[in-house]
């Protein structure tokens, strides 16, 4: 019997034109890893609600034809309650199923429910918060919790009901690098023993290829390829084009023409690299000095309730026009630092300047004139009725004249490109539009520092190249860019420096080839570079940031 069966599967939304998902048949083998790619609406978390019984028995959609079967059993005629005790769901929106006070409630809740020993439910608690980094957290409160923190915590939660099938949907989005690892090595861990079926739906492709069985690619509600990594992760102009992002050394051979089967880790490129192919030493990183100080901190120090210190005695300068990238594992501290930067968070100690002023004696309001900070999770900080609301609430409480007002409207939408969204509901957009509506509302007040706290969670990697050409583009305009995140492509194509943080003190600080090329120290920080920088320092002893730069400086020998 298989674990999933999927027959001719038609999903269509009220007030949609197209069909969500389009005859889609799929069958997964008990014990099976599939990894579940493709673009922003491409089908993938309505493919990952029918597996639990959500659509069609509690999401009701417009129409719905075909069959989902879990282990025999018809969703259609099982309640979600029932198809619980075989498929556990980690969703994008991880948050939405938090609902305890403190960790051990979380992860103690869904063994509670099955009806379980005490020794058994504290077994499983340890258990799952050890797969999770999470040991030492059981009191904690969630609400305390990063946001990569969280995410560990939904896992968690769900690895504790011990399901017969575990569909993480973009559920690794939040976590660094290594977290990332660590869940894909528990998938690995099921696959072997095979304890569980895993169906994971990721935009972090390189993870993917090194240990699922099966790539499916989505895309318009209809699988495109099906096939075992290689194979699938062959087609890589057709999947660029789609927005997705091949593994990095796979896509170097490619680029690079060679005839040879491509690789989908780094120990394989470095193994299979023709060795007639010499490099050139790649451009010096270079410090870059800054006639004016942007921001100015001084042994900054926080703690949110006066015994664990979210940041320790940090010292930083950080010029007029750099962009500066801020990297560690969860929990480090990134996001309480950019809080304490526009007034969100009050520091314990230390001292902060803009521009040669201090800035922990102003309010909110006065250094949202001077920071723009567009939160990690953009439904925070989204509060109007449509979108043209959303950007004009801001240059209207500056007192702007409504022509004024109108003008920074009028370019906010065209540079987004969401013209057509003006008199939308922005409550309803997707995440890549709601997050550009975060952005475009910051961006109308015209800060001269711009802060962006994960703004890629969630995010196809084109949608993501798209923010951060907009955030490129504000760069070369003379904006002071900081952005944190845990993409670390993203840092190496967009940052100029990068500020390494881990347990609240800043650990490394330099031009991002000089960070990124010190791959045995950030390990220590839960930091794994790209797959190129370990690739070109494996194999040349040199550190390339991207492809492109690498392809620039590699040569044919004789």
């Amino acid at each position: 019997m298989s674990a999933i069966e999927i027959e001719n599967l038609f999903i269509k939304y009220r007030g949609q034109s197209d069909y969500a998902l389009q005859g889609v048949n799929l069958r997964v083998k008990n014990g099976e890893f599939v990894g579940i790619i493709g673009p922003t609406g491409a089908g993938k978390s309505s493919f990952c609600t029918t597996l639990n019984g959500l659509i069609p028995n509690l999401i009701k959609p417009e129409e719905f034809k075909g069959d989902v079967t879990i282990f025999g059993l018809n969703t259609k005629e099982h309640t979600v309650a029932e198809l619980s005790q075989h498929v556990g769901i980690v969703f994008q929106d991880f948050e939405s199923q938090l609902f305890c006070t403190t960790v051990l409630l979380e992860t103690s809740f869904g063994p509670g429910n099955l009806g379980l020993p005490r020794e058994e439910i504290l077994k499983r608690v340890d258990e799952s918060l050890k797969w999770t980094r999470l040991t030492g957290f059981e009191k904690r409160y969630t609400y305390s919790l990063s946001g990569g923190e969280k995410q560990r915590l939904a896992i968690a939660a769900t690895l504790s009901m011990h399901p017969t099938i575990i569909v993480l949907d973009e559920a690794t989005a939040d976590l660094d690098p290594v977290g990332k690892l660590e869940i894909y090595q528990i998938a690995k861990q099921f696959k072997e023993q095979q304890t569980a079926t895993m169906v994971i739906v990721d935009h972090h492709l390189d993870r993917l290829a090194e240990i699922a069985d099966r790539i499916v690619v989505l895309n318009n509600g209809q699988i495109i390829y099906d096939g075992k990594p290689r194979e699938v992760f062959s087609h890589v102009d057709e999947l660029i084009e789609m927005g997705l992002r091949p593994p990095q050394v796979t896509e170097l051979f490619f680029r690079l023409g060679i005839k040879d089967e491509y690789p989908l880790d780094v120990n394989e490129a470095i193994n299979r690299f023709p060795q007639n192919y010499k490099v050139t030493s790649p451009p010096k990183a270079i410090s870059e000095n800054f006639e004016t100080r942007a921001i100015e901190i001084r042994n900054l120090s926080h703690t949110y309730d006066g015994e664990f210190w979210a940041l320790k005695g940090i010292n930083v300068t950080i010029g007029k026009g750099e962009f500066v990238g801020v990297i560690g594992p969860n929990g480090s501290g990134k996001t309480t630092f950019a809080q304490c930067i526009n007034g969100i968070v009050r520091p314990t100690k230390g001292s902060i300047k803009l521009f040669g002023e201090e800035a922990t004696i102003k309010s909110v309001s006065e250094l949202g004139k001077i920071v723009g900070y567009v939160f990690q999770n953009p439904d925070y900080q989204i509060f109007s009725n449509t979108v043209r609301e959303e950007f004009t609430v801001g240059p209207r409480s500056l007192g702007l004249p409504s022509e004024e007002v109108n003008q920074r409207l009028a370019e906010m939408l065209k540079t987004l490109g969401i013209e057509n969204l003006a008199n939308e509901d922005p409550f309803f957009l997707s995440k890549a539009n709601r997050e550009r509506v975060a952005v475009g509302a910051v961006l109308t007040l015209k800060p001269e520092i711009v802060i962006l706290d994960e703004p890629t969670t969630g995010l196809s990697p084109g949608e993501v190249k798209k923010m951060m050409e907009l955030a490129k583009s504000l760069n070369e305009q003379g904006k002071t860019i900081v952005a944190i995140t845990h993409d670390m492509w993203v840092v190496a194509q967009y940052c100029k420096r990068v500020l390494v943080l881990h347990n609240g003190e800043l650990q490394l600080d330099g031009p991002t080839q000089n960070v990124f090329s010190q791959i045995d120290l950030l390990k220590k920080f839960y930091v794994e570079p790209p797959q190129v920088c370990r690739f070109s320092q494996a194999k040349f002893g040199e550190t390339f940031l991207t492809i492109e730069e690498l392809m620039k400086h590699v040569t044919l020998g004789g």
